[in-house]
């Protein structure tokens, strides 16, 4: 195999191709297992939201609640965000918000989302529920709706109920909404 070698230069040429055949995979490898632990330990980039299934456009950071924020700390349950996204369309904005209930009481709880406002002032009406969470379970609901095109989501009328053996206590409040994914679909 190497008996057509002649001189010193063809015999270090090939000692260089074998040491950069072996080197450079390993360099490789080494970059990535690299990444990989500042990802997973340092929590340095990364899809916190799991697999994507569009192509998502980032946004400006805005104040307000996001996903894996608990959203009525004031609450007996725990409300936190599971997922925010506008997907892109030809017939508008979609806006899809699930919220997790968790309710560690020891009577019913409800959580209803109602109309949305946008950052340029459009109120859409919709709704969703959770339906009633019992006492010590967990629930989710999902809402969604269509927004006029461009337009992002600032603002969701949230109402908790709560079941208690003196009757229902309704409250109902305005979460601000932070940075929301925006995808194509």
């Amino acid at each position: 195999m190497f008996d057509d070698i002649d001189g010193p230069e063809q015999t270090t040429l090939v000692r260089t191709l074998i040491v950069l055949a072996i080197a450079l995979p390993i360099l490789i490898e080494v970059a990535t297992f690299g990444s990989l632990l500042s990802h997973s330990l340092l929590g340095v980039g990364g899809d916190a939201g799991g697999a994507a299934t569009a192509t998502a456009t980032p946004t400006a950071e805005i104040e307000g609640a996001s996903v894996g924020d608990e959203v009525l700390p004031a609450t007996p349950a725990v409300e936190r965000i599971d997922r925010a996204a506008v997907v892109t369309g030809e017939d508008g904005w979609r806006f899809v918000l699930t919220v997790a209930v968790s309710n560690p009481t020891d009577h019913p709880y409800e959580l209803r989302l109602g109309e949305v406002h946008t950052r340029d002032g459009e109120t859409v009406a919709g709704g969703a529920t959770t339906g009633t969470v019992a006492a010590g379970g967990n629930g989710t609901v999902t809402g969604a709706w269509v927004l006029p095109t461009g337009h992002q989501p600032e603002t969701v009328a949230v109402t908790a109920v709560d079941r208690t053996a003196d009757g229902a206590e309704t409250e109902t409040y305005s979460i601000r909404l932070g940075s929301v994914q925006l995808s194509n679909g």
